[in-house]
């Protein structure tokens, strides 16, 4: 695999992404069952499926803040599953996401998005600054770099995580719910966002719930349930006419909102 390569639709370069036999277990549980998936420089791949498919563990054995039993997972040049790889260096091509914003209460905005770029890439305050600055305005939050996290509304706090991603100037952006916690009034803002990134030809690999936004910007849907990839095409293919019956039962439940199970106690 390449380690780097120019993206057509976009300028920016993109890695990579390739899982072969992929597999996790948390004791008896086994959570990932042998999925193998390629993400092309430049693509965006949405993971769809119900909660416990298995969907966020991939996410993460990604960048390897979970470590999987088998399998190997490459990511741009490196593979990331080598005994042997240097991690830090692996990460640095890798931005990440989460559903919690994970900011830092004590810090604002411009500070969240410098204190890794100064740690990790040694980057000067002032350099780090006006990369800061520059992702902020990418977000649409230059104007409120200087507040604190608990000034900001959940949307405007995940924007700011996603430009402090960017800050370290990655070639591959993982998203796992972005927009999970967010109230619906500033879901919308979090995925212009994410649309401008796939615009620009950033590589992206998003679990999310938001079929509009898949079908829309994804280049392909994977549909995951019980651990294992259950169906996965082009994006409208997938969402409007999906071949597997486990899909459509998934798809029928997200797409019809008159459709609601009452349990009871």
């Amino acid at each position: 695999m390449n380690d780097v390569e120019s993206n057509p639709r976009g300028t920016v370069k993109a890695a990579g992404v390739s899982l072969k036999d992929l597999r996790k277990s948390y004791g008896s549980n086994e959570v990932l069952k042998g999925i193998s998936l390629d993400v092309a420089p430049g693509e965006v791949v949405c993971l769809i499926g119900p909660s416990g498919s298995g969907k966020s563990t991939l996410l993460r054995c990604v960048n390897l803040l979970e470590k999987p039993n088998e399998g190997t997972i490459h990511v741009g040049g490196f593979e990331a599953t080598d005994l042997d790889v240097d991690i830090d260096k692996m990460r640095r091509k890798v931005g990440m996401v989460f559903q919690q914003f994970n900011l830092f209460p004590h810090l604002d905005a411009l500070r969240n998005c410098t204190v890794a770029q100064t740690k990790v890439l040694r980057r000067s305050q002032a350099e780090a600054d006006k990369v800061a600055r520059h992702n902020l305005e990418r977000v649409g939050l230059g104007h409120l770099a200087d507040r604190f996290p608990d000034q900001l509304s959940g949307g405007q706090q995940q924007r700011v995580a996603i430009a402090r991603a960017l800050s370290m100037n990655p070639e591959l952006m993982l998203f796992d719910e972005p927009t999970s916690a967010l109230d619906p009034e500033t879901v919308g803002d979090v995925l212009a966002v994410m649309r401008n990134l796939a615009k620009e030809g950033m590589t992206m690999l998003v679990v999310t719930h938001e079929m509009g936004f898949a079908r829309e910007v994804a280049d392909r849907v994977v549909f995951m349930d019980g651990g294992v990839v259950v169906e996965e095409g082009v994006a409208e293919q997938v969402i409007s006419a999906p071949t597997q019956p486990r899909t459509k039962e998934f798809l029928r439940r997200v797409l019809d909102p008159t459709h609601i199970e009452v349990v009871e106690d």
